[in-house]
């Protein structure tokens, strides 16, 4: 069962998921002729069958002006909880206005058994079969253990993809940016996300590996950008493929992006943020290198570049990353311990008032994006989804008591709970605890989680046929039916 936008979903990806023999076989050449599409345009499809594996499919999003008779750009993307429709609803407004063909995978999921390198493989020989893709201009994104997935391919595959978009996690774990990387790598993580500290480490790799690169920050927390992101990011892809010769030139638009850009950087530096200022400066000097004349953004950079203020916020930044670990390290130990033979000497009240306490100081905070508000927002953030890791990991263990704790965490720490409650009556239901399942429910259902197929999952095939369960599913498929009339 899946979680809406809201809710939390799990962040990271195992190592070893993705082989190269499986890589292998995902990126072997399409040989079938593409033949002409009737889907719609202009629309998002929520899911298309794939024609080789009818186990596998994909949201689809072709833009309004599609055609068959010319080549098209091509993202595929990555979520890690298999949300295809909302990750291409995500990306739509942005390619509707470049002319990208966006297919998300409906399989593709976190974890060792995710099968990403399979939805890969359905995806790419689907597309290469259905329509004309512009050999050079294939892209792949991802978010959080998606990102992770979506950059593992590029790396993978020796040149086929070209651009990597990856919101609120970076490199595969175990890998990092080397100086034959083929492709441009453009990332999104939001201020108060508890994966920030990792990209203000991957800046500095990219920049010793002499990547293209752009890092954007925006207010949020951890999960997909927000479609203007996605805007700059599909327009940062473009003027790579303009660059590369891959694309047109359009000097006109070349321009427009620079100057905006270059607007951006300034009012970053009329507001005293000089660390923003500073990397987007160095960002501009980077992207329109042979676009366009970049003296203006090297000039301000080098007089930046001296300034004792950047150095001072550098010095903030990694404090905060400092507190942060400070914050979670005690904390996340506990937590780790309450699935082993150690939960005993756990405190388990005691460690969940610890996050809900955090969790009051966060939401209490005058100025959410003040540093030290930051620092509450990313520590809470990190507890949160290692609780929920945690217990989705308990139940795939059939740990159940173990998940039942977790959870509970993950509904303290966080601001939309009623899924954290879903997972909980999972667990019950698992326990055969019927009293507690329904109570979970209905706890649930008041905090507007009412998925229509969620009270269809196998653990509550059991109760389906008792009066209060069913009692329960009517003011649930109510719920789902109101919340579709919703404009």
């Amino acid at each position: 069962m899946l979680p809406d936008r809201g809710y939390v979903y799990v962040v990271r990806v195992h190592r070893t998921f993705l082989t190269i023999a499986g890589l292998a076989l995902v990126f072997q050449p399409a040989l079938a002729q593409v033949a002409p599409s009737s889907l719609p345009v202009g629309t998002i499809i929520p899911s298309v069958v794939c024609s080789a594996d009818n186990k596998q499919s994909y949201a689809l999003y072709l833009p309004s002006n599609f055609s068959g008779t010319r080549p098209w750009p091509i993202i595929y993307v990555f979520d890690p909880t298999a949300r295809g429709q909302v990750a291409v609803e995500t990306i739509k407004l942005a390619a509707g206005k470049f002319g990208y063909i966006v297919v998300a995978s409906n399989n593709s999921r976190n974890g060792p058994m995710g099968g990403s390198a399979q939805a890969m493989k359905a995806m790419w020989q689907d597309t290469h079969q259905r329509f004309p893709i512009a050999e050079q201009r294939r892209y792949v994104a991802g978010m959080s253990g998606g990102a992770r997935v979506a950059t593992s391919f590029a790396l993978s595959c020796q040149g086929c993809i070209v651009g990597v978009i990856a919101n609120a996690a970076g490199f595969p774990f175990g890998a990092e940016p080397t100086r034959n990387m083929k492709f441009a790598y453009y990332a999104a993580v939001g201020n108060a996300d508890f994966n920030y500290g990792e990209f203000v480490d991957l800046r500095r790799k990219l920049d010793a590996a002499g990547a293209r690169y752009r890092i954007r920050i925006f207010e949020g927390q951890h999960g997909w950008a927000p479609p203007e992101v996605w805007t700059e990011a599909l327009n940062w892809m473009d003027m790579q493929a303009m660059s590369a010769g891959t694309m047109p030139r359009d000097p006109s638009r070349i321009q427009q992006t620079f100057a905006s850009a270059l607007a951006k950087a300034r009012e970053y530096q009329s507001q005293n943020n000089l660390l923003y200022a500073l990397r987007e400066y160095q960002s501009l000097a980077r992207d329109f290198r042979g676009l366009a004349d970049v003296s203006s953004a090297e000039t301000a950079l080098a007089e930046l570049a001296k300034s004792k203020a950047v150095k001072t916020a550098e010095k903030e930044e990694a404090s905060a990353l400092d507190q942060q670990a400070q914050i979670t390290s005690s904390l996340s130990s506990q937590m780790q311990a309450i699935a082993t033979s150690d939960r005993y000497q756990i405190d388990v009240a005691d460690l969940k008032s610890n996050i809900a306490d955090l969790k009051k100081r966060a939401d209490a905070a005058r100025s959410p994006n003040d540093l030290k508000t930051l620092v509450l927002r990313r520590a809470l953030g990190q507890l949160v989804i290692e609780a929920y890791e945690s217990g989705q990991r308990s139940l795939d263990e059939k740990n159940h008591r173990a998940a039942v704790v977790y959870f509970d965490l993950v509904a303290a720490g966080s601001a939309n709970p009623a899924w954290a409650h879903y997972q909980r009556a999972r667990a019950y239901a698992m326990l055969a605890d019927k009293k507690n399942t329904l109570a979970e429910l209905r706890v649930s259902l008041a905090g507007g989680f009412h998925e229509a197929s969620a009270l269809e999952a196998a653990e509550f095939q059991a109760f389906q046929g008792q009066p209060e369960f069913q009692a329960l599913a009517a003011e649930w498929k109510l719920a789902a039916e109101k919340e579709k009339e919703k404009p």
